[in-house]
């Protein structure tokens, strides 16, 4: 238990003095009898409860799916019709290249096929009509499927230098501006999915057999300080040998998967097991000078006392030292004690 805060005993002289004793904030010593009127004082009994323990390592949060999408053709950008940040359905145009040569190809295998077409149908009526061998219809035929699958390629490779959305989501990255040259792999652009955030933490190797896919956890990010309540999806099979860490992934499903930015870093809390745990009202505690106390009652008498404080839970306030169960503290002591007050519980006989 932290050490309480009693009152200096003054000597004679001070208190005839002073008229009496009056009401002291100081550290040491012992309590003081004041001949005061008790005051009515309503208390709660400090009982020591079972609850999940949580450990809290850090944690970033990344969208479920990305996608770093990359030039299939060389060619300039001659467009960019999209902003950082901005919103994009699936198969919107994200970026045009110039595709002149795309064209020119297609242009080409138009040509060679209908070559192959008049070629083939050429061939095709000599056979029939036996001027023709069969060698050379199935020579012809070749030729002319050759012929269809390069046409079909071209239009194809046209249609990529109109890069689309593979799904709707926000933009996230620009590697390219307007007039750059791009090759065949180069990386243009990112699409992050809306609305499906997921948490990214290491937890220590010796949680990992106390944490399971499905549980609930707790992630903290932002100023003033934000819990969104996050489930663990996945568990690493797998031990990191040089940090001896696990890697597990937590889906943020509540409403605040919006809101909440890729890349942002907070702290995530995951159940590990169970622990006895020390709760009080918020209303009982005080603060002096960044030091927190609590008013406990003995032998009829309010004495201030030192505690650490841990989380706040619905009104409660978690103590982590200073008080270890069986005391009775008072609720709602503002203005109305100091350090010995003699008091009456309310309710009491």
């Amino acid at each position: 238990m932290l050490p309480r805060i009693g009152w200096f005993t003054f000597g004679v002289v001070a208190s005839v003095m002073a008229g009496g004793l009056s009401a002291c904030h100081s550290p040491g010593g012992e309590k003081t009898s004041l001949k005061i009127a008790p005051v009515t004082v309503e208390t709660v009994l400090v009982r020591p409860t079972g609850g999940l323990r949580e450990g809290q390592v850090s944690a970033v949060v990344r969208a479920r799916h990305e996608a770093l999408i990359r030039s299939r053709v060389s060619g300039r950008v001659l467009a960019i019709p999209v902003a950082l940040g901005g919103f994009v359905h699936k198969g919107d145009v994200l970026i045009r290249l110039s595709d002149r040569s795309q064209e020119a190809a297609v242009r080409a295998a138009d040509a060679t096929l209908q070559e192959a077409r008049s070629s083939f149908g050429r061939i095709d009526a000599l056979y029939h009509s036996s001027s023709a061998t069969r060698a050379e219809w199935d020579r012809a035929r070749r030729i002319l499927a050759v012929a269809l699958a390069g046409d079909q390629r071209a239009h194809s490779i046209l249609g990529w230098s109109a890069i689309r959305a593979p799904f709707s989501g926000r933009i996230s990255r620009k590697r390219v501006r307007v007039g750059d040259s791009v090759v065949p792999g180069a990386p243009l652009i990112a699409v992050i999915e809306s609305g499906a955030m997921e948490v990214k933490a290491q937890i220590p190797s010796s949680w990992a057999e106390a944490i399971h896919p499905g549980e609930q956890a707790n992630l903290e990010i932002g100023n003033p300080l934000r819990r969104i309540p996050v489930r663990i999806r996945e568990i690493a099979a797998g031990t990191d040998p040089l940090s001896h860490t696990v890697r597990i992934r937590a889906s943020i499903e509540s409403a605040d998967a919006g809101e909440v930015r890729a890349g942002t870093f907070g702290t995530l809390s995951v159940p590990i097991g169970t622990a006895s745990r020390i709760l009080i009202p918020g209303s009982a505690l005080l603060n002096q000078d960044g030091l927190r106390e609590v008013f406990v009652v003995e032998d009829g008498r309010a004495y201030l006392q030192y505690v650490r404080t841990g989380k706040r839970l619905d009104g409660q306030v978690q103590i982590l030292s200073g008080l270890s169960g069986g005391e009775t503290v008072v609720v709602h002591p503002e203005g109305r004690l100091v350090n010995g007050t003699p008091v009456r519980v309310k309710g009491a006989a």
